[in-house]
């Protein structure tokens, strides 16, 4: 069997709606205030690019993201690192989540790299990087994804 290398035509829609900003936002993406249609810059099959500016609006001190906004947004993101590995039908859902902070996010403008690591027929495994704008490593994020069917996790098409 070939490997994949290009998005199922479901997830070329699906990102396109998503950076368009007609894909309306879940609630917890959108009251934390995620904004995927600005920040996402690149997606291709297991990987995804963000720029987040981050002007400072997260900080709980001078130059130092809030731990939970950290993870909220990683999850996100290693979420749609998922969902670009994913064939037509499928959805998936976290079962682990690990952040890991390596040093404080600063402001100023924050890449988020992320990418499939492993897929199988009902589990996929992503990681993500964050970097300030002096390239420093910031944060990885791992995260165990569980594949299922739409219609097992209740969801439309």
């Amino acid at each position: 069997m070939t490997p994949r290398t290009q998005m199922s035509a479901q997830q070329e829609a699906f990102f396109k709606r998503l950076r368009s900003g007609e894909w309306e936002l879940p609630p917890g993406i959108r009251n934390l205030g995620i904004r995927p249609q600005d920040w996402l810059k690149e997606v291709s099959y297991g990987r995804v690019y963000y720029e987040w500016p981050n002007d400072g609006s997260r900080d709980i001190g001078p130059d130092r993201v809030f731990g939970g906004w950290v993870a909220g947004l990683s999850d996100h993101i290693v979420s749609m690192t998922m969902a670009s590995a994913l064939e037509e039908g499928e959805w998936f859902t976290t079962t682990e989540l690990q952040t890991r902070i390596f040093r404080p996010v600063p402001n100023g403008l924050i890449t988020i790299e992320g990418r499939l690591i492993s897929r199988g027929k009902t589990s996929g495994f992503v990681e993500a990087d964050w970097r300030d704008e002096k390239g420093r490593h910031l944060v990885r994020v791992s995260a165990a994804k569980a594949i299922r069917t739409m219609e097992e996790l209740n969801l439309k098409r």
